[in-house]
């Protein structure tokens, strides 16, 4: 038995957004893949035996159009699906108009929910503290009868975690990430390599080293006489969390995004994945603690020796000649003998 968990995070309602698919190439993915697996629900893949060629849905992080345009075509096709939510940006209630909504005509399709991209999203919430791009309570509690629930964090945060500066803020490269350790952005602020909060130690910048790299002098070639003063001048661009303080942050969060999901909507929630799909050995310990099955980002199949701690998942793709190519990878023996031959080149 091979089994495969296919993930995405957004349906957009048309191709405008390049970082997810679009309606028209969802639908036309779910075909091929009832066409080519039997779609179960998440849980049935460890729970039921079956000799069939089994494939689950699964979206990641619980994006408000997934109620507005997955849902009902989920529905209207009967396919299950899974969503590991964001606890910390699920809003706490409101209902959006859906697809349904527009088939019956009581609204145009202009008028349904006009998504951001991810990016935006991600700015959005970092800054506001909320964002209408995420779902309501009352939205997923509407979806049971498609959607099963997961835990995907409380925040999906990513912070420094080295004390290497990779480059200066210039005006023209910001990152999101850059707001979790300055709220204001400022021309010379360092940039550090981040990761998911919930993947290991913090890296914290120094306080002083981030005002002097603000009062610096940004003429000529600012970006590396700053380096070389702010090399000459700190013996230390930060410090580090201690390994034992960061394992009690993230089993924190981990157990109070899984209590929070379980009081809203009344499931009992064993399944988490990884923001990013980023992990450390001590962080896998603590979710191997908390979650009966665990998930990553890493392709491959599922089989009854799979680690239930460290399970694949593959990525949908974002046009149906990407979803084409996987699901030639993973429904046949010979495309899945490519596939491994080949996936270190990640041909496919």
């Amino acid at each position: 038995m091979k089994d495969v968990v296919f993930f995405l995070h957004r349906v957009y309602p048309d191709r405008s957004k390049r970082d997810d698919v679009d309606i028209a190439t969802f639908q036309r993915a779910l075909s091929l893949i009832k066409s080519r697996f039997k779609l179960v629900p998440l849980q049935a893949i460890f729970e039921e035996r079956d000799k069939s060629r089994r494939a689950a849905i699964t979206f990641d992080d619980g994006y408000a159009d997934n109620f507005v345009y997955a849902y009902p075509l989920l529905r209207k096709l009967g396919v299950p699906a899974h969503i590991f939510i964001t606890s910390g940006r699920i809003r706490e209630e409101g209902v959006r108009r859906t697809l349904f909504d527009y088939w019956e005509g009581k609204v145009s399709f202009k008028e349904l929910f006009s998504p951001k991209s991810m990016y935006d999203s991600h700015v959005e919430f970092v800054k506001k503290g909320s964002s209408e791009e995420f779902l309501s309570w009352e939205e997923l509690d509407m979806m049971r009868d498609i959607f099963s629930f997961g835990a995907h964090g409380k925040y999906h945060f990513s912070f420094p975690v080295s004390a290497e500066i990779e480059d200066f803020y210039d005006g023209r490269n910001f990152r999101w990430t850059m707001l979790l350790y300055s709220r204001e952005p400022f021309i010379g602020l360092p940039i550090f390599k981040t990761k998911s909060e919930l993947s290991g130690r913090k890296f914290f910048p120094n306080p002083e080293l981030l005002s002097f790299c603000r009062d610096f002098k940004k003429e000529g070639n600012w970006k590396e006489n700053l380096r070389k003063e702010i090399e000459r001048r700190f013996k230390a661009f930060g410090k580090f969390e201690k390994e034992e303080t960061a394992r009690k942050r993230i089993e924190r969060e981990l157990l109070d995004s899984k209590r929070e999901i379980e009081e809203k909507l009344g499931v009992r929630v064993n399944s988490f994945a990884w923001p990013f799909g980023q992990y450390t050995e001590f962080s896998k310990e603590v979710a191997a603690g908390i979650y009966d099955y665990v998930f990553t980002i890493k392709k491959g199949v599922i089989t009854p020796k799979s680690d239930r701690k460290e399970l694949p998942r593959v990525s949908l793709g974002k046009d149906i000649f990407t979803v084409i190519g996987r699901l030639i990878s993973f429904s046949t023996n010979v495309g899945f003998s490519v596939y491994k031959l080949f996936k270190k080149g990640k041909v496919l």
